[in-house]
């Protein structure tokens, strides 16, 4: 029983550090209001959790008063990058978060946006990511 619960300690402990391994804190300037997770942010600068294979992006600004989840619609794929970045499109109203590519993958995040008017013009911005100088 002792061997058991020994290998399972090893077991948890491995999981544990997969799971941190996977996810980066990393630091972005966001110079315009955008949505995600369903709420309206303000500019500013903000830590970004990539929370690996489930997809959980976490957008917390650094005064630590405005925090989002936002989860995806699904993953896509593309080349690997060492960039780390969010996509953003931005049209008449507050931009929306459309892509997170976290840069240690070949799979991007595609998050559901807001339909746009008929008329209604919209552009891509992607802000890279930097890594937190708190990790």
């Amino acid at each position: 029983m002792k061997n058991l619960t020994t290998k399972l300690m090893f077991a948890a402990a491995a999981l544990v550090a997969a799971g941190a391994a996977s996810a980066q804190t990393m630091k972005a300037d966001i110079p315009f209001a955008f949505q995600a997770g369903g709420k309206v942010m303000a500019a500013g600068t903000y830590r970004v959790d990539l929370r690996g294979p489930s997809g959980t992006v976490v957008l917390r600004d650094t005064g630590w008063k405005s925090v989002v989840l936002a989860k995806p619609i699904t993953h896509i794929e593309g080349k690997k990058e060492n960039t780390a970045k969010l996509v953003f499109a931005c049209g008449r109203g507050p931009c929306s978060l459309v892509q997170a590519w976290p840069g240690y993958s070949e799979d991007g995040l595609l998050f559901k946006t807001p339909k746009l008017d008929r008329n209604e013009e919209a552009s891509l911005t992607v802000i890279h990511l930097r890594l937190d100088a708190a990790d």
